[in-house]
């Protein structure tokens, strides 16, 4: 301060003052409505220490007071004068006074951690205070307001919304009406992970197969102050009594009365905190688990097509307690006897009898089945399923010894025969046969009473371990059936094989196997399958030639008719078909137009029109 004895009486006055505080001037100032106070800063002016007579009359003051009404630039003088009687203007009646303002607040040395919390509370303290400017914290554009407490500054970094385990950029800038006036501290800092559960004794899917329940364990990633607080409740909202205790970073929480079947519960571990002050994501754990409602059916082996003379596994959730009859609680077919075993999880029924083949079958378990743990089941289920309708008889050897076998669907004395893979070159053939059994299987009940459907997936079945069109002899074996253009020698595309029609007609196993089938069901229709030229071929029968223009229609691949010359680029001798017709057999080749894809898709609507004719 400055002291001056003037002849207006001004004696004590600031050399700096603050940009925004109040500062007032000292001396004796008489009558002082008649001073006049013109000032460089915005201000407003307070008359203080005033002596009075009368209650009314102001005659001395001995302060004046300004307070400036918005901040001041740091490090700006500014000139005050008083005019006394301003009229007349003598200058002996005028006093100047100059005062200069300090830099804008700073923060003292402070000492905040690289690794912080994302809720921690950062400390600032300024060198002096300032009433107009508010201070934030910013990260990115985000910012959060710090509160003032004289000279501490105290910003909460939980608004930021900072993320655990990640690095920031955090600013401190003090603002003045929206402007920031001072960028005050930067600093990087790193967030601290949050609490977390690192394992526990609770199941992965949250379910109990027990009502008894000794003890839930959790262990943290950290260790924790033990200010936690624990509750666990029922989904009515019941409370459960419990204990818990602490062990480093080990929480270990002991229910003291037992847990109800088919109930969920809640854990809920609040008011927990690390030692290094962090807490789990959203601030508590809540954890939620159940008793099971005792053993339940996961999984069967029943399916369409089960074997008649299969065993029955059912696989429960939980273990089964082998202390029980379970044919108190599950009927095969009502009234099918049988023997069962339990072992863990799954109960295997073993009927005394073979099951009728295709036909319905039906499992019912009903409720009171136990597990291991006690619980009992308090629901029952029913599974229907269908025996295998699909009869597989050996019809033949390959020449490396493969077995030949057909499949037989219905009982019907009409009888349609679809085989595939002549041509081991051609295995997507066998793909389209293989889907047509899982079809026939599925649709049994879709077989007219008096048909009977023939399925050979594999006519050669050492062509297809081989890779090769021909047999394990080199015979093209749709070369070697006695049709009445028989040859030894035989063409595919523009190679000739000397031998690839066999050494006489029928001198191959597989093409013997497939003419003793015909000669011995004697289909009404025989369909072979071959790619890729996406033709229909029939035989030269009238019936053949009937059924092929349909399955042309419905397929979508090209009719040709028998005969035709050129429909192939190379002489075709000694076919299947050509023996077929001429031996009074209805016959048609289906050539899928790729070499690669089963195409059952596209034939499957056909295949089912010529099983219902």
């Amino acid at each position: 301060m400055l002291f001056a004895i003037t002849e207006y009486n001004i004696y004590k006055y600031p050399a700096e003052i603050n940009p925004s505080e109040e500062f007032c001037i000292e001396g004796y100032f008489l009558f002082p409505k008649f001073y006049r106070i013109d000032s460089s800063l915005p201000a407003e002016i307070e008359i203080n220490k005033d002596v009075k007579i009368f209650e009314k009359y102001r005659i001395l003051a001995r302060e004046i007071c300004l307070l400036p009404t918005e901040i001041l630039g740091e490090s700006n003088t500014y000139t005050i004068s008083f005019t006394y009687l301003s009229n007349p203007p003598l200058d002996i009646f005028q006093k100047q006074i100059e005062v200069t303002t300090h830099e804008y607040p700073k923060i003292e040395e402070i000492q905040i951690e690289e690794n912080v919390n994302i809720d921690q509370v950062l400390e600032y303290e300024l060198t002096y205070e300032s009433s107009l400017l508010e201070y934030y914290i910013f990260s990115d554009e985000k910012s959060v307001q710090c509160e003032k407490e004289s000279l501490l500054l105290k910003c909460s970094i939980g608004e930021l919304n900072l993320n655990y385990e990640d690095t920031y950029e955090l600013q401190l800038v003090s603002i003045y009406e929206g402007k920031v006036v001072k960028i005050l501290d930067t600093r990087i800092v790193n967030t601290l992970s949050s609490l977390k559960i690192e394992s526990s004794n609770i199941p992965s899917n949250g379910i109990f197969q027990s009502t008894s329940i000794q003890e839930l364990q959790l262990s943290l990633n950290k260790e924790i102050e033990s200010s936690f607080r624990t509750e666990i409740t029922d989904e009515s909202g019941n409370e459960i009594s419990h204990t818990s205790s602490l062990n480093t970073n080990t929480l270990s929480i002991s229910p003291s009365q037992q847990f109800l079947q088919n109930t969920k519960y809640f854990l809920r571990i609040y008011e927990i905190k690390a030692l290094d002050g962090s807490r789990p994501e959203g601030g508590e754990f809540l954890i939620e688990f159940s008793i099971d409602d005792g053993p339940s059916i996961k999984s069967t082996n029943l399916k369409t097509g089960f074997s008649s003379t299969g065993d029955i596994v059912l696989t429960f959730n939980q273990d089964i307690s082998g202390s029980q009859d379970i044919k108190r609680y599950i009927k095969l077919n009502s009234s099918t006897d049988y023997n069962f075993s339990i072992k863990g999880k799954q109960v295997t029924l073993k009927p005394n009898a073979n099951l009728i083949t295709c036909a319905n079958q039906r499992v019912d378990i009903s409720k009171g089945i136990i597990s291991t743990t006690g619980l009992i089941s308090s629901k029952g289920s029913s599974y229907t399923f269908k025996t295998k309708c699909e009869r597989v008889a050996r019809i033949g050897t390959s020449v490396q010894g493969r077995g030949i076998f057909a499949s037989y669907f219905g009982n019907g004395s009409k009888k349609i025969l679809l085989f595939g893979a002549m041509h081991g070159s051609e295995a997507n053939t066998r793909t389209t046969m293989s889907k047509l059994i899982a079809e026939l299987e599925v649709n049994s009940s879709r077989i007219p009473e008096d048909k009977t459907v023939i399925v050979v997936t594999t006519f050669n079945p050492d062509g297809i371990a081989n890779r090769s069109r021909f047999n394990a002899n080199g015979v093209d074996l749709n070369r070697n059936f006695n049709s009445s253009n028989w040859t030894q020698g035989t063409y595919f595309k523009e190679n000739f094989y000397p031998t690839g029609g066999g050494q006489y007609p029928f001198s191959e196993p597989e093409s013997i196997a497939i003419r003793d089938l015909v000669i011995r069901e004697n289909p009404y229709i025989s369909i072979s399958f071959h790619s890729a030229a996406a033709y229909v071929v029939p035989s030269n029968t009238s019936r053949s030639v009937e059924l092929g223009i349909l399955y042309a229609q419905l397929s979508g691949y090209k009719y040709i008719a028998p005969g035709t010359q050129g429909a192939f680029t190379y002489d075709i001798t000694g076919t299947f078909e050509g023996w077929a017709g001429q031996n009074g057999y209805n016959a048609m080749v289906i050539e899928l137009a790729s070499a690669y894809n089963d195409e059952f898709s596209r034939n499957r609507n056909a295949i089912w029109k010529m099983i219902e004719q």
